[in-house]
Parts: structure tokens; C-alpha cells; sequence
């Protein structure tokens, strides 16, 4: 398209009108905000650069040397991470993408420290979009996604407890792990104002930390668009997203993650999109009495091509 306009521009000729909706996603009459919290069904192409910064405020049980329960102390945490993405259409019906992603965690106080531990994690993934049905208002896509984290853990109470045990436990240990997942993504255009987009992902994952078997994961999304412009003639968008992943593998959190979050997104440029969002989330577990919940700002700038 840009070698086209070049020429264009050399002959003299006038240039093609580019509409505010013909790079960015959009299903019937209605330009969708980019949703970072759950996975597109559209075939776009883009880049993506995201950086975040959240905290991490957990309960963790606290127990004799006989597991016997005594209470619960805090041990709070701060995580930060910084993302690329990169999707590109290689028809209009089909897409490829890679994501590359750098996450820290570490203890804001000497209890965290002592039972949590201080995690970095690498993580990269490729991944396919198929476009399944489309209509004026409706799209439905196939996703298949393989990816891979290298983990480097410190934890000090499992080091202590070794120990303790004449196990042979490291203080800091790196663990590589598999994820593969495969799922379905609609998007739904209401109407000029509104859109939905939601995904349903099923995974199959080695354990973060080694310390688990092999499970499948289950992960259901939601989101609900919302175009500004259309009542206050202001170029922003609006997405409120609901999800739960149940995640059998990393934890030993039964009841999974619920969470929720609010974003929005500059929608002036129809190749450029700015977007804030907040996640708060929330998951507790029944096995070891313990409860975490997260508060996360995300900053990303989006690309369109």
C-alpha cells in the first residue's frame, strides 16, 4: 500500500481516501476499542509494545512444624513487565503472531520474601488465527497458540524446609515450561455505540515451577466495547472486560482466577491506538488457605499497517 502511494505521489495523482475505520478492527458500523485483556478474532496486522506495572496483595497461611494451622500473615508483592507483539494477516483469513514478554516479581516485605519467593520470568509465544464465519456483523475465529517460559525462582521457605528434611532443595532453580492452547474468538458489532468480544481457550501446560503434573486449563472471556465518539464526539474508546481462568497447573489455586478490568484507548488515527487499562483480579485457594488479589496498570501503544 505505501510503495502504491509513493507512486502516486511521484505521477502527481491524487491519493486514495483512507476511512477512520480501515485499519483498525471493526464489524458492522461499529469501530471496536482494542481489547488487550481478551484475545482478538480479527485478521489485522499490527505491533504492539506494552510495559506494566501491578500488585500483587496475598494472605498466606502460616503453620507449625506439624501443619498445624495457626493464621494468616500478608506478604505483598510488586510485578512488572514489559511485552512485544507483532500479528500480521497473511490474507483476510488468516494470521500469524509472535509475543515476547519479560515479567519480575518481588517481595515488598521480608514475610513475602521468606514465602514467596522472587520470580523472573522469559516468555514467548507463536500463534495462528483462522477466520471461521464472518458476516456484516458478526466474525468467529479458530486460534492455535504455542508458547514456552523459562522461569528462575528463589524461594527461601522451600530452601529452609529442605534443610530441615536433609532434601537436597536449591535456593534459586530454573524451570523451562510448555504451554499449548487452542480456542474460539467471536466478535460482535451491536450497533455504532457498542460491540462484544469474547473467547473461549482450552490449554494444556507444564507446571510453572516443576512441582505439579501436567493439566488442562480452561479460560473464558468477555468484553464490551464502547465508541465514545459516537456521543461526545471525542476520538476515545471503551472496554469493560469480566474473565475467569481456571488454572490447574501453576497453582494450587482450585476455585482459578476471576478478574475484571476497564480500559481506554485513543481512537483519533485509524493506524495508532494509545491505550490505559486497569485489571483488578482475585483467587483463593482451599488446599492451602491462602488468597491473592492483584491490581494492575497496563500501558501499550498498537500499531495498525
Amino acid at each position: 500500500m505505501r510503495s502504491v502511494i509513493a507512486c502516486l505521489c511521484l505521477l502527481g495523482l491524487p491519493l486514495p481516501v483512507v476511512a477512520d475505520d480501515a485499519l483498525k478492527p471493526t464489524l458492522g458500523d461499529h469501530l471496536f476499542t482494542p481489547v488487550t485483556s481478551v484475545p482478538e478474532p480479527f485478521i489485522t496486522t499490527y505491533v504492539q509494545i506494552s510495559a506494566n506495572l501491578g500488585s500483587v496483595r496475598a494472605s498466606v497461611p502460616l503453620s507449625l512444624l506439624d501443619s498445624t494451622f495457626v493464621g494468616k500473615v500478608d506478604a505483598n508483592q510488586v510485578l512488572v513487565g514489559l511485552g512485544v507483539g507483532y500479528q500480521h494477516a497473511v490474507n483476510d483469513w488468516l494470521a500469524a503472531g509472535l509475543n515476547l514478554g519479560v515479567v519480575g516479581r518481588v517481595g515488598t516485605s521480608t514475610t513475602t520474601i521468606l514465602t514467596e519467593g522472587l520470580t523472573g520470568s522469559l516468555q514467548y509465544d507463536l500463534g495462528w488465527l483462522l477466520r471461521l464465519y464472518q458476516s456484516r456483523t458478526v466474525l468467529l475465529s479458530g486460534s492455535m497458540r504455542l508458547g514456552n517460559s523459562s522461569a528462575t525462582i528463589i524461594n527461601v521457605k522451600q530452601w529452609a524446609a529442605g534443610i530441615e528434611s536433609g532434601d537436597s532443595i536449591p535456593l534459586a532453580r530454573s524451570h523451562p515450561s510448555v504451554r499449548g492452547s487452542g480456542g474460539l474468538r467471536v466478535g460482535w458489532g451491536m450497533s455504532r455505540r457498542f460491540g462484544l468480544l469474547g473467547s473461549v481457550i482450552l490449554s494444556y501446560a507444564e507446571s510453572f515451577d516443576g512441582l505439579f503434573e501436567n493439566a488442562w486449563d480452561s479460560d473464558v472471556r468477555a468484553a464490551l466495547s464502547y465508541d465514545v465518539g459516537q456521543d461526545l464526539k471525542v476520538p476515545l474508546g471503551l472496554a469493560l472486560t469480566a474473565g475467569y481462568f481456571g488454572n490447574n497447573v501453576d497453582s494450587s489455586t482450585e476455585s482459578g482466577v476471576w478478574f475484571w478490568s476497564l480500559r481506554v484507548a485513543t481512537q483519533s488515527r485509524p493506524d495508532f491506538v494509545v491505550g490505559f487499562e486497569y485489571v483488578s483480579s482475585y483467587s483463593q485457594s482451599s488446599s492451602s488457605r491462602s488468597d491473592e488479589s492483584l491490581g494492575q496498570l497496563n500501558f501499550d501503544l498498537r500499531y495498525y499497517y
